[in-house]
């Protein structure tokens, strides 16, 4: 059953080089974009739950990948949830709540990250014209407000060899842009889906989703 529910999403990307990633001429300072923030129209403010208070059969989100990386030197479930767990503690030195991790949204995230490795392109729309409320929308995930990062760096380079290294590096990335940072820190987000997708060849695409699965109500620090 299809859903309408209003979704304002903070659209803003972070790479370290314009365009395509490249091993070859790579800028130390990552190059910002921002997008502006995208709202539905024609909402039902009546929508009874939203975000992980949704049951499965209300969530129709994509297939799991079979792997989340073709190499054999790294596991990114590790990296996912160590980068999960530093936002965390990130928003925690600054006084906001923890996050409230779902399986559902990292998979929305997820397989954005592999569509951007596969089909060599980085940015919140997709070669179709899909964005990220796209994504969410047709998953049926229902957020009163969310937003999207994204991080793309190299796996197996001087400082990314281990699984903690590789989430700093995504972190500290964040930290960096202010635009990033707000979201990260946002009291209103209470729900993350941290996704990455390693390719053959080391490029690691990072997808952190944010929602906010409490619309209207106060959030406690």
């Amino acid at each position: 059953m299809s859903r309408r529910f209003t979704i304002a999403l903070t659209l803003v990307a972070m790479i370290s080089l314009a365009g395509c990633l490249s091993s070859v001429g790579s800028n130390p300072e990552p190059v910002v974009h921002s997008q502006e923030p995208v709202e539905i129209e024609d909402s039902n403010p009546e929508t009874a739950k939203f975000g992980h208070h949704q049951a499965d059969d209300e969530v129709d989100t994509p297939v799991p990948l079979e792997n989340k990386t073709p190499r054999d030197d790294v596991n990114v479930s590790l990296a996912e949830e160590i980068l999960k767990l530093k936002i965390d503690d990130h928003r925690h030195n600054n006084d906001v709540s923890t996050l409230v991790s779902d399986p559902r949204l990292a998979r929305i995230a997820r397989h954005h990250s592999y569509d951007m490795a596969t089909r060599d392109f980085f940015n919140h729309t997709n070669p179709d014209g899909e964005t990220f409320s796209d994504r969410v929308q047709a998953s049926s995930y229902a957020c009163g407000g969310g937003g999207e990062n994204l991080r793309g760096v190299f796996w197996n380079r001087s400082y990314t060899q281990t699984e903690e290294e590789l989430a700093e590096v995504i972190l500290r990335g964040f930290i960096r842009s202010p635009e990033h940072n707000t979201g990260m820190l946002l009291p209103s987000h209470d729900t993350i889906g941290v996704g990455i997708y390693i390719a053959e060849d080391g490029r690691t695409y990072a997808t952190v989703n944010f929602c906010d699965a409490n619309p209207g109500e106060e959030t406690e620090p």
